[in-house]
């Protein structure tokens, strides 16, 4: 996974790797979503909101939503449809505001 990311800044990575799932069984798109969608309910919880403390975590998360989508356009590309919808704002995001 640390390849995928290295091209980011390193505090940018080490905030998206501590967010990874440590399962690594499952197939890297729904990983890389799972560590963004922890990221936003850990911002979510803790009240986030215009803080500038809150600004590398939600770029972290919007990184690894885009990752997840490639890595999942590279592994099969008729299933990104689905993953974005699975994922996206009217599946598990949405379901963060609950």
């Amino acid at each position: 996974m640390r390849g995928r990311l290295a091209d980011a800044p390193p505090a940018l990575l080490e905030t998206m790797l501590a967010a990874l799932p440590a399962d690594a069984d499952r197939p890297v798109a729904d990983a890389l979503a799972e560590g963004a969608l922890a990221l936003y309910a850990r911002l979510l919880a803790g009240g986030a909101g215009a803080l500038r403390e809150d600004a590398l975590p939600l770029l972290a998360a919007d990184a690894l939503f885009t990752h997840a989508l490639e890595a999942q356009a590279e592994a099969d590309p008729d299933g990104v449809p689905a993953l974005a919808e699975r994922i996206g704002a009217a599946g598990a995001l949405a379901g963060l505001a609950d």
